[in-house]
């Protein structure tokens, strides 16, 4: 059984997939609690401890969900005054 990992992502392309998501309507804040918890549930993304992980690269994380598939979809931590954005790679089934 293989385990979740993080994986750092350039923050110049994580700009680009965010501004193509905001366009097409598949980007998720967590205000929008139904979607948000759809696709945390299903993906089972470990909230606490990626933000516990992904602290030690920055301060000012905020969440934001790409519901896209991969290779761009997914759950990510980022922060534009730190210019950092890591993304939650589930374990496969």
């Amino acid at each position: 059984m293989s385990r979740p990992t993080v994986k750092e992502v350039n923050f110049v392309d994580f700009k680009r997939i965010l501004d193509r998501a905001t366009n097409a309507g598949t980007r998720v804040e967590p205000a929008d609690t139904a979607r948000w918890s759809a696709f945390v549930a299903a993906n089972r993304v470990k909230e606490a401890g990626f933000y516990a992980y992904a602290r030690s690269h920055s301060e000012s994380l905020k969440p934001v969900i790409i519901d896209e598939p991969e290779p761009d979809g997914g759950y990510y931590l980022y922060s534009v005054r730190d210019e950092v954005s890591l993304k939650w790679v589930p374990r496969a089934v």
